[in-house]
């Protein structure tokens, strides 16, 4: 094999394995937007309101996140009648505590949408 052949080869080699590390590092690939069910598909207001008073607690650790972070119930479509839990946050790096609060809990009993302040 040549020498300019394995120059090409290891510099090709070194920008796969770098955008590999770059994508991870820093989520290229993934969406950081967050999609609740459809809206036919969305709890009554009082469900959610029930269903947020139902773990209080949990709604409490959520907005200790950090100072942007809030926990209400929200109308995201044009139906006044379908609602949600919706949590507010002003950075990703509370999203992600917000996300694995959600994770690692018993949740809402109602479907919940991240939003971004």
């Amino acid at each position: 094999m040549r020498t300019v052949s394995k120059i090409v080869i290891g510099v090709v080699a070194v920008l796969v394995v770098g955008g590999g590390v770059a994508a991870a590092a820093y989520g290229f690939g993934s969406s950081s937007t967050d999609a609740h069910p459809p809206c036919e598909q969305l709890p009554s207001p009082a469900e959610a309101s029930a269903g947020l008073a139902g773990n209080q607690r949990l709604a409490d650790e959520i907005k200790g996140v950090g100072g942007e972070v809030a926990v209400n119930v929200g109308t995201p479509c044009d139906d006044p009648n379908r609602a949600l839990i919706q949590v507010d946050y002003g950075s990703s790096d509370e999203r992600e505590a917000v996300r694995r609060l959600l994770a690692a809990g018993t949740g809402f009993g109602v479907p919940v949408h991240l939003v971004e302040r």
